[in-house]
C-alpha cells in the first residue's frame, strides 16, 4: 500500500543536500507534507542517531501538524507519545513537535543536539533569531550530516528577513555557499506543482481568486515583491525612486537625520528639501551586519559620527536631526549626541510624535507637486530604504502605528526628517542658508526642476 507519493517539486526538495533549505513560497505547495517526509530520510540510515525537532509558532498551529503526522507516521510503525509530544520510530529515531511563541523560548533548547530541525511557516517569525539560534543546535557528535528545513509563503511579519536570506540575489533551485561555508537553497513550490490538491480540490484555486489582488499575487503566484498588508502601500519603485541628480544648494536645503542603534542597525539619511516642500533622500549610511536581518554592527558612536561627517563636509552639511533618546547620559559620561557634536555635527532633537509622523509620511508619498511627481523621492542608490520601507506592517495592537519588531530604523529616521522644521518650513531654512536676495532670485530654478530628467 502506498501511503504517500511526492510531487515533482517535493521530490526535488527531498533530494536537496543543502544545509539550509527554504521550501514553498505560495499556497498549496504541499509544504507540511514535505517537512514530515523529509525527516524520514535519515531514519533508516542513521537510526538512533537521527534526532529531529519540528516547530510551529503556537501550540494551536502545531495541532494540525500532529494530525497529519499521525496519518503518515503511524502506518509506518511510529508510536506517538502524547505526553512528550514526540514520534518514536522503530529505528530508534525520534521527532519532537514543539512551538516557539517568543524569541526567548529558544533558550529552552540550550545544550540540545538535533540532526534535523524544521520550521513550518517561517513567515510567522518577525526576525531570524529563532532560526539562527536553532542552527547552533543542529549538530552531531557522530559526524552525521545535519539539516535545517523551513517552509513559508510571502507576506507576514517575517517576509523581509526570509526574502533577504533566501530570495534576493539568488536563483531558485540553486545551492549557494555563504561566507561561513554553509550551503543554502530556495526551492519554490506553487499550487500548479501539487497535482493531488488540484485534482482533489478543484475549487481551491477559485477560492484563492476571492482574495485581494496583492494577496492573490503573493499566495497564488509566490510573488515576493508584493507585501500583503504593507503599512506604506503608496510607495512604489516606479513612482518614488529616481536616478541621482545634481542638487543645487541654492534650491535645496540639505540636512541629515539619524536613528541610533548598536545591537540593532543605526540609520543616517541625507535629505534635500526644496522651497515647495519636496524631499529627496540622496544618501544613506545604514549599520546592518552584512548578510543579516535587523542586526547592528556594534560600532562606536564616535567612529560613525566621523564617517558620516566625512561624507558631508564637502557639501557643507552639518545639521543632524536625531531621536531625543541619544541625549541620554549613562554614568555621567558623554551622550551619543555629545559624541556626534564632538566630531562637528550640529545636533537637533527630533519630534518623536509617532502617529503624526506616520501620517505625514503617508501624505508625502501620496501628494504630488506641480510637475505631477511625488513630493518624496529617493535616489536609487539608497538601497536599504528601498528594501525596508515596503516590508513594514501595521502593529497588531496599535494599527495606526507600525510593528516595531520589524526592521523599522530607516522608517524612524525618515520620520524624524519629515517632522523637522527643515522639512515643514523649508523656506525659512533656505532664506537662512542663501540670504533673502539670493533665495528669491533662485525660486524659478526650483520650480522648473524635473527629477526624472
Amino acid at each position: 500500500m502506498i501511503i504517500w507519493k511526492p510531487t515533482k517539486k517535493q521530490s526535488l526538495a527531498l533530494q536537496c543536500p543543502a544545509f539550509e533549505l527554504f521550501y514553498g513560497g505560495a499556497a498549496g505547495g504541499g509544504k507540511t507534507d514535505f517537512l514530515l517526509m523529509d525527516f524520514l530520510g535519515g531514519c533508516n540510515k542513521h537510526r538512533e542517531n537521527w534526532r529531529g525537532i519540528l516547530f510551529r509558532r503556537t501550540y494551536k498551529e502545531l495541532e494540525d501538524i500532529i494530525i497529519r503526522a499521525k496519518e503518515l507516521y503511524i502506518p509506518m510503525g511510529a508510536v506517538y507519545n502524547k505526553t512528550d509530544n514526540v514520534f518514536n520510530f522503530p529505528t530508534g529515531s525520534f521527532l519532537r513537535l514543539r512551538y516557539l511563541e517568543r524569541d526567548d523560548d529558544v533558550s529552552n533548547y540550550q545544550g540540545h543536539q538535533y540532526t534535523w530541525i524544521g520550521f513550518d511557516e517561517l513567515g510567522n517569525y518577525s526576525s531570524d533569531y529563532c532560526w539562527r539560534y536553532m542552527m547552533s543546535r543542529c549538530r552531531s557528535a557522530k559526524g552525521i550530516p545535519c539539516y535545517m528545513r523551513g517552509t513559508g509563503n510571502p507576506g507576514g511579519v517575517g517576509h523581509g528577513w526570509l526574502k533577504k536570506r533566501f530570495i534576493d540575489n539568488q536563483n531558485p533551485n540553486t545551492i549557494y555557499t555563504d561566507e561561513d561555508g554553509n550551503t543554502r537553497c530556495f526551492i519554490p513550490s506553487r499550487l500548479d506543482d501539487n497535482d493531488y490538491l488540484i485534482k482533489n480540490d478543484k475549487s481551491y484555486e477559485k477560492r484563492l481568486r476571492l482574495l485581494p489582488k496583492y494577496l492573490y499575487e503573493a499566495l497564488r503566484k509566490g510573488n515576493w515583491d508584493i507585501i500583503a498588508g504593507s503599512a506604506f502601500e503608496e510607495f512604489s519603485r516606479e513612482s518614488h525612486v529616481i536616478k541621482p541628480i545634481a542638487l543645487d544648494p541654492g534650491v535645496w536645503f540639505k540636512f541629515c537625520s539619524m536613528d541610533w542603534g548598536y545591537s540593532r542597525p543605526f540609520s543616517i539619511g541625507w535629505w534635500a528639501v526644496s522651497r515647495d516642500g519636496r524631499m529627496i533622500r540622496y544618501r544613506e549610511l545604514y549599520g546592518c551586519e552584512k548578510g543579516e536581518a535587523n542586526k547592528g554592527v556594534r560600532r562606536s558612536a564616535g567612529s560613525i559620527a566621523k564617517e558620516a561627517y566625512a561624507l558631508s563636509i564637502a557639501e557643507g552639511v552639518n545639521t543632524m536631526v536625531a531621536d531625543p533618546a541619544v541625549w541620554g547620559k549613562v554614568d555621567d559620561g558623554p551622550s551619543i549626541a555629545d559624541k556626534f557634536e564632538a566630531e562637528g555635527w550640529k545636533m537637533v532633537k527630533a519630534d518623536n510624535d509617532r502617529l503624526n509622523g506616520k501620517m505625514q509620511f503617508h501624505q508625502l508619498l501620496k501628494s504630488k507637486g506641480e510637475d505631477g511627481r511625488p513630493m518624496l523621492l529617493v535616489f536609487d542608490t539608497c538601497f536599504d530604504f528601498i528594501r525596508t520601507i515596503p516590508l513594514l506592517l501595521p502593529s497588531t495592537t496599535r494599527p495606526e502605528d507600525i510593528d516595531t519588531t520589524l526592521e523599522d530604523h530607516i522608517y524612524d529616521e525618515t520620520r524624524y526628517a519629515i517632522m523637522s522644521e527643515y522639512a515643514r518650513h523649508p523656506g525659512r531654512a533656505l532664506e537662512k542658508q542663501n540670504g533673502q536676495w539670493n533665495f528669491r532670485n533662485k525660486r524659478t530654478r526650483g520650480a522648473s526642476f524635473d527629477p526624472y530628467g
